[in-house]
């Protein structure tokens, strides 16, 4: 059993020599030095056999004293057998010693697991901006250097909580409907209702005082075509098409018929007995139709 295990190692480790003897890996800063914080490229390339699988390193690999920040995967080229690929990593160092070295694998894929081949260690020299302050000095009397530049920093907008609050107001939006929305409806109804009546009376009792001074069929004409669009908008019924005999067949009220029948006179005969008086008829019975409008909507 022990001979069977020696024999595996010794197989693993000729596999390995021969693997790094076949794929050729190269590692180098494509910069000489680096500030903190900084972004700095690390090229990573490597020549193998086309048909073996080599793997690069991805964000999970510990790139210490390095920060990873993003990578750049370029096209495999094959040529005569031997494929050559290369990735660029931007990486980014916070620590302080004056020369940081790294080096990275690739792995080649075979039957057992991955063998990790390394590249060669590269190193790049810290630009270092604070240089040998001594303990003893205090920290606002530090040598800082002073940037006063806008720094345009980018929005993150938080579209977890945007997405919950936008729910929410939805939801208390409808649960204010179905208590409140009958309310509502009810009085932007009786506002619109008392706006309009509002405005029919001004009109209207503008027409009649101007009879006063001049009596003139036109005049009373256009009072009686105001308040047939007002009636017809108030009950829901074509007043405007409908003539002064049908109005009265279907109201059966003696005082509104006897008026449409003084305004006809008024203005198919161009008699003026007492147009205004039977003007302010029309605009009483308005009155009387409006208030029971009006209760109607209030107990709806």
């Amino acid at each position: 059993m022990r001979s069977q295990i020696s024999i595996s190692i010794v197989i693993l480790l000729i596999s390995s020599v021969a693997f790094g003897q076949d794929i050729k890996v190269r590692g180098s800063f494509m910069a000489d030095s680096v500030k903190i914080g900084e972004q700095i490229p690390f090229s990573l390339t490597a020549s193998y056999p086309k048909n073996l699988t080599v793997i690069f390193p991805d964000s999970t690999y510990s790139v210490s004293p390095f920060e990873f920040q993003k990578k750049k995967f370029f096209t495999t080229q094959t040529t005569d057998g031997l494929s050559y690929d290369s990735v660029v990593y931007l990486l980014a160092t916070f620590e302080i010693d004056s020369v940081q070295q790294l080096k990275l694998p690739v792995y080649v894929v075979n039957k057992i697991d991955c063998t990790a081949v390394f590249s060669n260690l590269d190193d790049v020299i810290l630009n270092q901006l604070v240089r040998n302050i001594p303990d003893s000095v205090a920290a606002q009397d530090l040598p800082l250097k002073t940037n006063t530049n806008y720094l345009n920093v980018k929005w993150l907008f938080n579209y977890p909580v945007a997405l919950i609050i936008s729910g929410g107001l939805l939801v208390l939006a409808i649960v204010g409907f179905l208590i409140f929305g009958k309310r509502v409806r009810k009085y932007f109804l009786l506002r619109k209702l008392n706006r309009n009546h509002q405005n029919f009376i001004t009109k209207f009792s503008e027409t009649i005082s101007g009879l006063h001074s001049e009596f003139s069929t036109i005049k009373v004409e256009a009072a009686l075509v105001l308040w047939k669009n007002y009636m017809e908008n108030l009950v829901q019924t074509p007043f405007s098409k409908l003539t002064s005999k049908e109005i009265i067949r279907l109201d059966q009220n003696e005082q509104l018929g006897s008026a449409l029948h003084s305004i006809d006179r008024a203005v198919y005969g161009g008699i003026n007995s007492s147009s205004e008086q039977s003007l302010e008829s029309l605009r009483l019975y308005c009155e009387q139709q409006f208030r029971i409008k009006l209760e109607e909507t209030k107990n709806g």
